[in-house]
């Protein structure tokens, strides 16, 4: 597992947005979760993302100001994107605006930043779009750089061959990452498998680690060496809510990589406390165990 330079912050990519939740507003999106994480873990952190200049991207902003993660903002030509909550019966579906929808974060010149990061995490990003993918394909492939977790949305990826071009995009940046972050859903929507496949096959066409995750099920990382479990720890606090804990996990590996972990096992045990932790208050900002 690689290092890095104590003050050198990593690069996460991928999306930002405004969850409108009974009238309110509220930072998220998948990305701007695992910036935050790892700033609240102790790494410097620096988030790509498409935010545009409007109200909802003044929210960003100022929400990550508060926890010390430099923002660069990308072209958002439909504004930022949000995701309205709607309430339909017991449950929540989120429907998203144009910008939303039309994600897609311009790395155009950009280059630069992610040459000399010292990680570059990508975390719900439009994977589907070759121009999206090919500055990440372009990272030198000898450095180990490079985390992703697909985090797939079914509202991203409605559009005829948009889930097999996600699915293409994919496996290209798997084949150069140092892990890939899974979870079953993901294995699901993309590939139409069950995610240990998916793993097994991600290692082999040269992923170095892929982390499948499995809620309450816990975790497993798989490398060409061989696999490690890790169960999520049992806290006497009830469950809140499970916003975040995927991206929680994220931010915990890629802390542990950047501290200079050796091996996985550890840094997987690690990860299932930050991930449990978080499920004990509400919203996706990551919280320490005790």
């Amino acid at each position: 597992m690689a290092a890095s330079p104590a003050d050198a912050r990593v690069v996460v990519i991928g999306d930002a947005l405004v969850d409108a939740i009974d009238g309110a507003s509220h930072p998220g999106g998948a990305a701007l979760n695992v910036a935050i994480g790892l700033t609240r873990l102790g790494v410097p952190a620096r988030l790509i993302a498409m935010v545009g200049d409007d109200e909802p991207g003044r929210v960003l902003r100022e929400h990550c100001g508060r926890h010390g993660v430099e923002l660069v903002a990308t072209p958002a030509p439909l504004g930022t994107a949000v995701a309205t909550a709607v309430r339909d019966g017991d449950t929540m579906r989120y429907e998203f605006n144009a910008a939303g929808v039309e994600r897609f974060v311009d790395l155009e010149g950009l280059e630069p930043l992610l040459a000399e990061a010292p990680l570059v995490v990508v975390s719900c990003l439009a994977l589907e779009h070759e121009r999206q993918v090919a500055p990440l394909l372009a990272l030198d492939r000898s450095a180990e750089r490079l985390l992703i977790d697909p985090n797939a949305r079914p509202a991203y990826l409605r559009e005829t061959g948009a889930v097999a071009r996600f699915a293409q995009g994919l496996d290209a940046l798997a084949a150069c990452a140092l892990l890939v972050k899974l979870s079953d859903e993901d294995a699901e929507l993309v590939y139409g498998e069950d995610a240990d496949e998916t793993a097994s096959r991600l290692v082999a066409a040269g992923a170095r680690a892929v982390a499948v995750t499995r809620g309450p099920g816990g975790a497993t990382i798989l490398t060409a060496d061989g696999a490690v479990d890790a169960a999520v720890p049992a806290l006497a606090a009830p469950i809140v809510d499970t916003i975040g804990a995927g991206d929680s996990v994220l931010a915990s590996l890629t802390a542990s990589v950047v501290s200079g972990a050796r091996g996985w096992a550890g840094p997987l045990e690690r990860a299932m406390a930050v991930a449990a932790a978080t499920t004990r208050s509400a919203g996706g900002l990551l919280q320490l165990p005790g």
